[in-house]
């Protein structure tokens, strides 16, 4: 078989880089970055708010966090705030877009042609939004195109299909499954901070077809479901933003790995049925408002055993939850799966992490704070350090402390991987709106307690009536600690696209010795979930064809990596290459 190849500047092979284990300020993410996804062929992400006021413009005080003095707008003459915007991470630059429905608390997952496909959502709330064309976002499905952008730059926006869900859900889970079709699962009726209760829970899954066909009637969840008894069970009731991961198996079986609360259970959504239960995790809830940060561990050559870490989060404790700082292990697939305690957090208790796989093998964790939970203003202490895990080390190794940032990123942070492998980190805003002052008495007048759609929530407000977390524009750089070679491999050429199980050739100049070759996916980032975020070895050898050449073998089926547009990197001795885009196909 001919591969296509695609052949890269020589010139470019080496590039001298200084500053590692660094943070630096860049920009403005032009809206509150709430969540955040980086559209395959492009060098950009997007940002995603919920409809507020916003003064997020290029006038925003990259030294100070000042915002800008003029309100960012459509221009559309909508007169619509910018809730959605384009950031291109080379010029820092940014182009608005126009999400047309309330995004607030959405999920997101790629098609195979790494197409966006941003669900749900959150109602209208009173006031102007309600009269200037924007519609309700809890069953909306949003769609965003792949590059490559055209040579005057790129112009996608999102396509927007309002009540294409089944059902409304505010805070669901999304990820792509093996034949590409997108898994929703779970969430709430209504939004506004209420914490989730029997009377508004959404115990149900759906999917959208890749093929753009009809899809099959929702169905119940067993493991989503309480009764009203139960809405102060944090066992029970912490059950939005599932956590959700595909798990390697050699049926190729869409079993997946879902953690609601403390429940936990390996699911066959394609059949509806348990495949495997799983034991309760220690320690209580880790889900939303609970908000740990849960990762597949990258995944090997050979048997792709499967791991999945969970650290920190807060505890169920009502009404005043407590930041943990434990970490514990899964291995779905083994025949009696036991969570096992893995190194603490170095820093103590951290909630709202932000986990991300680096192309090294390891995981950065950064964002959140040490005290509280998850939800607006539950949280106080700002964790600012990065910490470093590697699951490879002894235990008792395996975290480093690592850069430390002058700017919180609270309650509606992201942090996420770019193909420079580098770090994108951006957004703050314990308001649920704009909020210049960040000041928890402006937000509520009878703190600790907040209440909305006639509902008092029973967790307490953590922020002291003397700090302030105003709402967060800057966008920083994390430099990983390989950023300081003062080499890195350069690929030169590589396939367009790939079939599972086929072997291919890349060519990759410094690269030599003790070659890794990873396929990454960055996945869809909000509130801590890092929906489908995965790093997988391929199996790679140097090649007798010539120097700088990899004989490259594609995972054996979709339940390594589900159909799509991924990073490629090549990383020698520990230190990556920038990334290429790869399609992975049926």
């Amino acid at each position: 078989m001919t591969l296509q190849i695609q052949l890269c500047a020589l010139f470019l092979t080496f590039t001298a880089l200084a500053h590692a284990a660094s943070y630096r300020t860049v920009g403005s993410s032009g809206c509150a970055a709430q969540m955040v996804f980086v559209p395959p062929y492009t060098d950009t992400v997007v940002f995603l708010d919920n409809y507020h006021r916003n003064f997020g413009g290029p006038g925003v005080d990259l030294k100070t966090g000042a915002h800008s003095p003029d309100a960012f707008m459509q221009d559309d003459g909508s007169g619509l705030f910018v809730f959605g915007a384009e950031y291109e991470w080379h010029t820092n630059n940014l182009r608005k877009l126009s999400p047309k429905s309330n995004t607030f608390c959405a999920a997101g997952a790629f098609f195979p042609d790494g197409t966006m496909v941003n669900v749900a959502g959150a109602e209208l709330y009173s006031g102007e939004a309600n009269t200037k064309r924007l519609q309700d976002g809890r069953q909306t499905v949003r769609r965003y195109k792949p590059g490559p952008c055209e040579m005057d730059g790129c112009n996608m926006d999102f396509e927007v299909n309002v009540d294409e869900l089944q059902s409304r859900r505010w805070y669901p889970t999304s990820i792509t499954m093996t034949n590409g079709d997108i898994l929703v699962v779970g969430g709430s009726d209504v939004g506004l901070l209420v914490t989730n209760e029997a009377s508004i829970n959404n115990p149900t899954y759906e999917l959208i077809k890749a093929d753009g066909s009809k899809a099959p009637p929702q169905k119940n969840l067993t493991i989503l479901e309480f009764e009203a008894q139960d809405n102060q069970n944090a066992d029970m009731s912490f059950n939005l933003y599932p956590i959700l991961q595909l798990i390697p198996n050699d049926e190729g079986a869409d079993h997946i790995f879902t953690l609601a609360g403390t429940r936990a259970n390996v699911y066959n959504y394609a059949t509806d049925t348990v495949h495997k239960n799983l034991p309760d995790i220690p320690g209580g809830p880790r889900t939303f408002p609970g908000s740990a940060a849960a990762v597949l561990l990258p995944l090997g050559v050979g048997g792709y055993e499967p791991t999945i870490l969970v650290c920190g989060g807060s505890s169920g404790d009502i009404p005043n939850p407590k930041a943990l700082p434990d970490c514990y292990r899964i291995r779905p697939n083994d025949e009696n799966p036991l969570w096992e305690e893995d190194d603490a957090l170095p820093n103590g208790g951290q909630t709202m992490i932000e986990p991300v796989h680096l192309p090294d093998g390891t995981i950065v964790m950064m964002n959140g704070a040490h005290r509280g939970s998850a939800g607006g203003y539950q949280a106080e202490d700002p964790a600012l350090q990065a910490l470093i895990y590697d699951g490879n080390k002894p235990a008792g190794q395996r975290f480093t402390k690592s850069a430390t940032t002058g700017i919180p990123r609270m309650y509606h942070s992201v942090a996420i991987l770019l193909p420079t492998g580098e770090v994108l980190v951006a957004g703050s805003n314990p308001d649920v709106f704009y909020n210049p002052i960040g000041n928890v008495s402006l937000a509520n007048k009878n703190y600790p307690l907040f209440g909305n759609n006639g509902h008092t929530s029973y967790l307490h407000q953590q922020q002291e009536p003397d700090t302030a977390y105003p709402t967060e524009y800057r966008v920083e750089i994390f430099a990983p600690p390989y950023m300081d070679a003062a080499r890195r491999p350069f690929i030169t050429a590589y396939p367009v696209s790939v079939k599972y199980n086929e072997k291919f050739q890349i060519a990759a100049e410094g690269a030599r010795e003790d070659v890794v070759v990873r396929l990454s996916y960055s996945g869809f980032h909000t509130h801590g979930v890092d929906m489908g975020a995965r790093m997988v070895q391929l199996e790679a050898v140097l090649s007798p064809d010539g120097d700088y050449f990899i004989d490259v073998t594609s995972p054996f089926n979709p339940t390594i990596m589900p159909p799509g547009v991924y990073m490629l990197w090549v990383i020698e001795k520990d230190i990556p290459s920038e990334a290429v885009w790869l399609k992975l196909e049926i």
